[in-house]
């Protein structure tokens, strides 16, 4: 860690109420800007210089400001053992031996996490977790890449890797520094396009004139004014986080004064409670969405009604989604989009034998993977488990046929 670095943090810290780790990761998520900003200044028609900018960022961010020397060595060990098993493990079993050694070694940080009993502290299993998806899929993108392509469906013919990628592309996109903390992850096709700038090609057929308007003959499109809507989006939630989370905390419930709290102010403090803990959460995911955006890799297309660019490819919150979801599917669908996409993905549906629809078995699957990837609480797989159910009764409301199999399962 940097000398003297931690001392204007501990000095707000204090005037906040807040903890220095807290105030540092919101540091690094508006540094991520300019830093962005000179991450999409450097020349095209050299890649390498990006990815060497994007790995010296993510280890002043792992060592500089954390201090995570050993969470910095475990990062590489990740990425080296997934990239040997991509590489030398051949068969259907590949992708599933990436998958267990990724998530047996982050079962370990979560374990040293959960003796050491410290949430308000940072350390490096958040972005183990974001390893584990970005490097599982890597995984099964290699995998996807050996098949025959009629054997593949639209989004794996997508998504799959046929060439091993550079040593040094790969580390720029296991180290991409606006999301290597906390994510989203992306798949490693994203990563490729956005480096060799062929995101940003127009689709075939399409008016050159609608292209999206660029600078200094730079392909990626101008996203600043996105960017900047995006950051203060995250900057509200963080303010109202802090300015709430002193009313509404978990300390509060497990005092004394909750107790002598009536049955509807309970009811309501704990309402309040949830809501400002999501706060976090949007705040975090929204300032680093629009990280992403100014480095351009959130591009995605034009969009079709408006014929604009579209930057929602890495957006893994929509607030207004969650708070009003109609439904359990509603819910769960607008919360860590790019996780529900990995899931989906690479578990869901690859658990489901080829010929048949996926079932109650492989919800299960998945949910039960969710609370594993996020730890060992009880409360995640309480969770999770229970999501799966709702999940599932939900769909046998709108198709009997599938009650049958949710009840006798």
């Amino acid at each position: 860690m940097l000398p003297y670095i931690n001392v204007p943090f501990d000095y707000v810290a204090n005037l906040l109420g807040a903890s220095t780790d807290e105030l540092k990761m919101i540091f690094l998520f508006l540094l991520s800007y300019p830093l962005a900003g000179l991450l999409k200044r450097l020349p095209d028609h050299k890649p390498w210089t990006k990815n060497v900018f994007i790995i010296s960022i993510s280890v002043f961010y792992l060592v500089g400001l954390f201090d995570l020397w050993s969470g910095l060595a475990l990062i590489v060990f990740d990425a080296v053992g997934a990239y040997l098993i991509a590489k030398y493990v051949d068969g259907p079993y590949m992708p599933w031996i990436g998958f267990s050694f990724l998530m047996g070694h982050m079962s370990i940080s979560h374990i040293y996490r959960q003796l050491a009993d410290s949430p308000s502290s940072v350390d490096i299993t958040g972005a183990q977790m974001v390893m584990v998806m970005k490097l599982s899929a890597f995984c099964w993108n290699v995998f996807d890449g050996r098949q025959e392509v009629s054997e593949l469906n639209d989004d794996q013919k997508e998504r799959m890797i046929v060439d091993l990628p550079a040593p040094l592309d790969f580390a720029g996109f296991v180290a991409f520094f606006p999301s290597i903390m906390i994510g989203p992850a992306f798949d490693y096709i994203d990563y490729h396009r956005w480096l060799n700038t062929s995101m940003f090609d127009l689709p075939p057929g399409t008016d050159p004139m609608k292209a999206p308007p660029t600078r200094k003959k730079r392909k990626i499109p101008r996203s600043a004014t996105p960017a900047m809507w995006k950051m203060a989006s995250g900057l509200l939630w963080v303010l109202a986080f802090l300015q709430f989370g002193s009313y509404f905390n978990q300390d509060v419930v497990l005092g004394e004064r909750y107790k002598e709290m009536g049955l509807l102010w309970r009811i309501f403090h704990l309402h309040m409670l949830s809501f400002v803990t999501r706060m976090k959460y949007y705040g975090a995911w929204s300032l680093i969405d629009g990280a992403c955006t100014l480095s351009g890799i959130g591009y995605k297309g034009l969009d079709p009604k408006t014929g604009k660019p579209n930057w929602d490819r890495l957006i893994n919150i929509r607030p207004m989604g969650v708070e009003f979801a109609q439904n359990s599917h509603a819910y769960l669908g607008n919360w860590n989009m790019n996780t529900n996409h990995w899931l989906r993905n690479y578990m869901y549906l690859r658990v489901t034998p080829k010929g048949k629809k996926p079932g109650f078995r492989a919800s299960m699957a998945t949910f039960v993977t969710s609370a594993f990837w996020h730890g060992f609480y009880p409360g995640y797989y309480l969770t999770f488990v229970l999501a799966s159910f709702i999940q599932n009764v939900a769909k046998s409301k709108h198709n009997p046929s599938i009650s049958t199999v949710v009840y006798r399962s």
